[in-house]
């Protein structure tokens, strides 16, 4: 069985590359801002990731507390990296 905080980093670790790439997409897009406006979005950004997987992990290390095994094996098929 794979290790839960192995899990939590690469799906974390995953997310903030989506999320970096499209930020860098979003602030080409916006044209001229200061800075302290592409910190306001990059937070923005920051936050909703953080935000959207903030359950996902809670529910992953309580699985991992209460020695859960098939939800952890479960978790981590269903969020492991695809390659196409």
């Amino acid at each position: 069985m794979e290790d839960v905080n192995d899990i939590v980093f690469d799906l974390l670790s995953r997310a903030e590359v989506k999320r970096q790439k499209e930020l860098d997409e979003a602030l080409k897009r916006m044209g001229t801002i200061d800075d302290s406006q592409k910190k306001i979005v990059s937070e923005l950004t920051s936050r909703l990731v953080t935000n959207l997987f903030q359950t996902v992990v809670e529910n992953i290390r309580l699985a991992a507390m209460n020695n859960e095994e098939k939800t952890i094996e479960v978790a981590s098929k269903l969020l492991a990296p695809t390659f196409y």
